[in-house]
């Protein structure tokens, strides 16, 4: 996952992008963008949403001092029904009406969380500003909350950039407050009410980030002072320690966004919807290109089937045409095909029928030769045939009636009647020889 963790200070808006995915880290860069009077910082809003490619998620940092906390104690294992009951349990403990409020929570021991909690038009004004340049924020949180994730940072300890400052306690945030402007009387009068306080204190202090060097050198605090050093395995990554301390608080937040821990105050009214939105447009599209394919599916079927249908109704239609020009006088029969095959079987006989009538048609359309013309009637009953036919002479048909002696025991001509061409009609007459041969 790619991560624009954009951090809003009073006078720069700080922009970093990570490529998180398990331990892998990549980084592909930062910039600075200065607030003025002349660039508000819906200018440099604008400015950072110019330079976005590709499609990563947004993480917006705002100031610690925006956030108010408290640790309640709650019967409940499960973060997300935390959230649901915390206004409720937070009605009449906070100076704000719950229905101007948004929460969110950090999981500390059992049955214990850290409860945090922002003014709606605080995080309502921050989203109006960067949706209108083009860089509307996923996730708005406070840096400070995910300080457990920076490189190598101790599970117990004090953290600070000079900005702000946080307890880590068994690796998780435990308190988190924002320092007045001058940084080092902050710190100390923040370890010593922590001090003061019930909860022990964290063995150390870790200072990062680009005010280190004066907060290490301007006395001595409550606590021993160690600065976060670049860890060997991030210094491909960030090549100098300046960079590393100027970022780190960023990759931290990309880190604990990855792990799914950070505290998200776009909730309720205030979440984020645009990527819902997206995805509902994509599904739109998604249904409508497969009602389209379904449609088409069953356009194609229907014209296939209508052609199916023009085409079967046409061979009915010329089954019935071969059926009455086979059978003139038969009444229309139920099934024509039907019809036909029957007459088709009797012609053509079983084993047991001996000499066929396609059996013999065949030898009769063998026998007859060019010189006679056609045969338009032949009848076979009880092994006597009788034909009808006309040839181009009277002697073509003493031929016929001699090249059908291998098939006719007997054969008598009948009447030959003469044509005005030349041409004859006859009739003949025979029995067929057992074995037709």
């Amino acid at each position: 996952m790619d991560y624009l963790v954009l951090q809003v200070e009073s006078h720069r808006v700080l922009a970093a992008g990570f490529g998180v995915a398990g331990t892998s880290l990549s980084f592909s860069g930062a910039a600075e963008f200065e607030i003025t009077e002349e660039q508000p910082l819906s200018a440099a809003a604008g400015r950072i949403a110019a330079g976005i490619s590709g499609g990563p998620r947004i993480v917006l940092c705002l100031s610690p001092a925006l956030f108010a906390l408290r640790e309640v104690e709650l019967p409940l294992d499960n973060l997300r029904k935390v959230r649901e009951v915390l206004p409720g349990q937070m009605q009449g403990e906070i100076a704000l009406p719950v229905e101007e409020v948004v929460f969110d929570a950090l999981p500390l021991e059992s049955g214990h969380y850290l409860a945090l909690w922002a003014r709606k038009a605080d995080i309502g004004r921050a989203i109006d500003t960067f949706r209108e340049a083009g860089c509307e924020p996923q996730v708005i949180t406070s840096a400070p909350f995910a300080w457990n994730f920076l490189p190598e940072c101790p599970a117990d300890a004090v953290v600070s950039d000079g900005t702000a400052l946080a307890v880590v306690s068994e690796d998780r945030v435990t308190f988190a407050r924002a320092l007045a402007a001058e940084p080092r009387h902050g710190i100390s009068a923040t370890l010593a009410a922590l001090d003061l306080s019930d909860a022990p204190l964290p063995p150390r202090l870790i200072l990062f980030g680009e005010q280190t060097a004066g907060l290490a050198a301007s006395g001595n605090f409550l606590l021993p002072t160690q600065r976060l050093e670049m860890p060997d395995a991030l210094a491909p990554l960030f090549k100098t320690d300046q960079a590393f301390q100027q970022l780190a608080g960023l990759l931290a937040v990309a880190r604990a966004c990855q792990a799914g821990v950070l505290p998200d105050f776009r909730r309720q009214e205030l979440a984020w919807t645009a990527g819902d939105a997206a995805l509902r447009k994509k599904l739109i599209v998604t249904a409508a290109l497969a009602a389209v394919a379904i449609i088409l599916l069953f356009v194609s079927q229907g014209l296939q089937y209508r052609a199916a249908t023009t085409d079967l109704a046409s061979l009915n239609k010329s089954i019935a045409a071969i059926y009455r020009e086979i059978f003139p006088n038969r009444p229309k029969a139920v099934d024509e095909v039907a019809e036909v095959k029957a007459e088709i079987k009797k012609l053509a006989g079983g084993p047991e029928a001996g000499n066929s009538v396609l059996d013999v048609l065949k030898k009769l359309a063998e026998a007859k030769g060019a010189t006679i013309n056609g045969l338009y009637e032949a009848e076979l009953e009880a092994g006597n045939l009788r034909i009808k036919g006309d040839a181009r002479s009277a002697q073509a048909v003493n031929d016929f009636k001699a090249a059908l002696a291998p098939l006719l025991a007997t054969a008598e001509l009948g009447e030959v009647k003469s044509r005005p061409d030349g041409s004859v009609t006859f009739t003949l007459a025979g029995t067929l020889k057992e074995g037709g041969k």
